[in-house]
C-alpha cells in the first residue's frame, strides 16, 4: 500500500517587522547625518600621483582661487565659533548667537572681517549672491593688514592640533600663492599638505 504524502502548507514570511526596522535605519541616517555646506569657490587642483592623504579631521585649509583670491576655514563648528571669539576679542568686534551659528556652519569663507558681520545677517539666498572679496594677504604693509594671518593664528588657538593644506587652482598665478607661503612662514609653519586630484601613476612607479 503506497504511503500517504502530507500536502505541505507554503511558508510564508511576515516582513512588517523587517519594513519597520529599514524604515528606522533610514530615519535615523537622514536625521543624524551632516551636510557638507557648499564651498565659498570652486578651486580646480592640479593632478598629482600622491598617495599621501590629507587627514579627515584637525584640519585647517587654506585655498587660493584662479583669480588670487584666497579662502580660509577649519573644521568642527565648535573650533570655528571658537576661532571667531577670538578674533571679535583681538578686534573689539562683538558677534551675536545667531551670528556665530551661521559661521560656525561655513566650512571656508572669504571675506574681510570688517564685511563679515554684515555677510552673517544677510538671508541665505542673498549670501549665495555675494561675490567674495578674498581675505586680504599683502605681506609688503603697503596694503590692508594681512588678515590671513590673523585667521591663522587665532585658529591654532582655538585648536592647537590643527594641520594646515594648501589647496590653489591649477591657473593660480605664483605671487598670491607666495603671500600665503610668506604668511606660514611668519608664525614659523613650514609643514603643510598640498591638495591635489588623483591621476594614474605611471607604469613602474613606486610610492617611496
Amino acid at each position: 500500500m503506497p504511503a500517504v504524502k502530507v500536502k505541505r502548507a507554503s511558508s510564508s514570511v511576515d516582513m512588517t517587522a523587517m519594513c519597520d526596522v529599514a524604515f528606522l535605519l533610514l530615519t535615523f541616517f537622514i536625521l543624524t547625518a551632516q551636510f557638507r555646506s557648499q564651498d565659498a569657490a570652486t578651486i580646480e587642483t592640479p593632478s598629482s600621483i600622491s598617495g599621501i592623504k590629507v587627514p579627515d579631521s584637525d584640519i585647517m585649509t587654506i585655498g587660493l582661487g584662479r583669480d588670487g583670491k584666497v579662502y580660509f576655514g577649519i573644521d568642527n563648528a565648535q573650533n570655528r565659533i571658537a576661532m571667531l571669539d577670538n578674533i571679535a576679542a583681538a578686534k573689539g568686534i562683538t558677534f551675536s548667537n545667531n551670528e556665530k551659528k551661521e559661521f560656525s556652519l561655513m566650512s571656508n569663507f572669504g571675506i574681510p572681517i570688517n564685511q563679515l558681520k554684515s555677510y552673517l545677517n544677510l538671508p541665505k539666498e542673498q549670501q549665495a549672491k555675494v561675490t567674495q572679496a578674498g581675505i586680504p594677504t599683502d605681506t609688503t604693509g603697503a596694503g590692508p593688514t594681512n588678515e590671513l594671518k590673523e585667521w591663522v593664528y587665532n585658529a591654532r588657538k582655538a585648536n592647537n592640533n590643527l594641520r594646515i593644506a594648501l589647496k590653489g587652482d591649477n591657473l593660480a598665478k605664483f605671487p598670491e600663492f607666495k603671500n600665503v607661503l610668506a604668511t606660514l612662514q611668519a608664525q614659523n609653519i613650514n609643514k603643510f599638505n598640498l591638495i591635489t586630484g588623483t591621476e594614474a601613476p605611471p607604469a613602474g612607479w613606486k610610492a617611496d
